[in-house]
C-alpha cells in the first residue's frame, strides 16, 4: 500500500512496483489507510512522510495497531532519516524518487 497524494511520487511507485508483479493500492489519507491495514493483510506499507497525519501513522505501526506491514517511507531530503528508521521505518525514499532509488530500494528489501 501506498499511501501518499504526490502524484508523481505515486506514478514512479507504481511503474517499479507493478514491474515486480506487485500490486498497489494507494490511498491518500492516513486514516483511510488505517483502516484498510487493520481489515487485511498488507506486506509493505509506503508511506510519504510529508502527508499530514503520517507521523501519527506510523506510531500506530509502532504500537501494534497496524500489523503485518513493512514500513517504507517518503521524506523531502535527508534530514529525518535517522530518527525515522529508529521510529521503525525499514527503508526510507528521499524525494524526488527516481527509478533507479526505487530499484534499489525495493531490491534490498527483498533480500
Amino acid at each position: 500500500m501506498v499511501v501518499s497524494r504526490d502524484l508523481q511520487e505515486v506514478s514512479v511507485l507504481e511503474c517499479i512496483l507493478g514491474g515486480l508483479h506487485i500490486g498497489v493500492d494507494v490511498e491518500s489519507e492516513p486514516e483511510r489507510a488505517r483502516v484498510k491495514l487493520a481489515k487485511s493483510k498488507i506486506d509493505a506499507l509506503i508511506i510519504d512522510f510529508d502527508l499530514a497525519g503520517a507521523a501519527g501513522f506510523l506510531s500506530g505501526l509502532q504500537d501494534g495497531t497496524i500489523r503485518n506491514a513493512v514500513p517504507l517511507i517518503i521524506v523531502s531530503g535527508s534530514s529525518g532519516r535517522k530518527s525515522l528508521e529508529s521510529k521503525g521505518a525499514s527503508f526510507v525514499f528521499e524525494k524526488p524518487i527516481s527509478v533507479e532509488q526505487a530499484v534499489h530500494t525495493l531490491s534490498a528489501r527483498e533480500t
